[in-house]
């Protein structure tokens, strides 16, 4: 079988939604069986817990496995006629069963759980060459009150080029003052550093304390 990494890059397996599309719990995997070109061959699918996803290609009439559609400098096309049928149940499984996950930190996927269950808000990525930033707005003002970004803590003073998850949130300029501190409150990375300060979503700061100052944030963008 031929894994595929970039296939669930970025990506959340819901696993209700593969047994709706038909994959069937075997010794912790997920499998799917489907053919192609009227029966020619049989596609297999196996997805694991651990989010891995392997294929094979089976030529009904040698019973072996198929290989030429992998080969991309060789396709003929027969070959190009089975890669786009294979392809195509792919594209069927991704967009139906799989869920974007741009955000990997959990402290982050709590934060996008809060504004949404609270505000209704849903992250909006703004810039195609920053794929991994976005920003949430307050819908009566249309202004960002949290900027969720990706980068490395040397962007905000830290010595290490390790990639983080911060938030970007708005308060008022004397507490912003108060609050940095360079270890757990920094000055805004990208943005106004007056009213604006960035928190890594890394557990040095408190969900809770967290939420407060996304409630601030949001009132001030009123």
């Amino acid at each position: 079988m031929r894994e595929l990494n970039n296939f669930i890059k970025d990506k959340k397996i819901n696993f209700k939604k593969l047994e709706e599309f038909g994959f069937e719990l075997i010794d912790n995997s997920y499998y799917y069986h489907t053919s192609l070109l009227k029966n020619q061959f049989k596609m297999s699918v196996k997805i694991s817990l651990d989010n891995s996803i392997f294929t094979e290609i089976i030529d009904t009439e040698t019973n072996e496995a198929y290989v030429l559609h992998l080969l991309e400098m060789k396709r003929s096309g027969y070959s190009e006629k089975v890669y786009k049928a294979y392809n195509e149940i792919l594209a069927k499984i991704q967009k139906e069963c799989f869920e974007d996950e741009i955000f990997k930190a959990g402290y982050t996927k709590e934060i996008i759980n809060y504004v949404k269950n609270k505000y209704e808000d849903e992250l909006e990525f703004l810039w195609k060459k920053s794929p991994k930033n976005a920003v949430i707005r307050r819908k009566s003002s249309n202004k960002w009150y949290a900027v969720i970004l990706t980068i490395s803590k040397r962007k905000i003073g830290l010595d290490s080029d390790e990639i983080i998850e911060v938030i970007n949130l708005h308060n008022i300029a004397e507490k912003i003052e108060k609050l940095i501190d360079y270890k757990k409150y920094f000055p805004a990375y990208h943005m106004n550093k007056k009213y604006w300060c960035t928190i890594c979503l890394d557990r040095t700061v408190e969900l809770k304390e967290i939420y407060k100052l996304i409630d601030i944030s949001y009132k001030l963008a009123k």
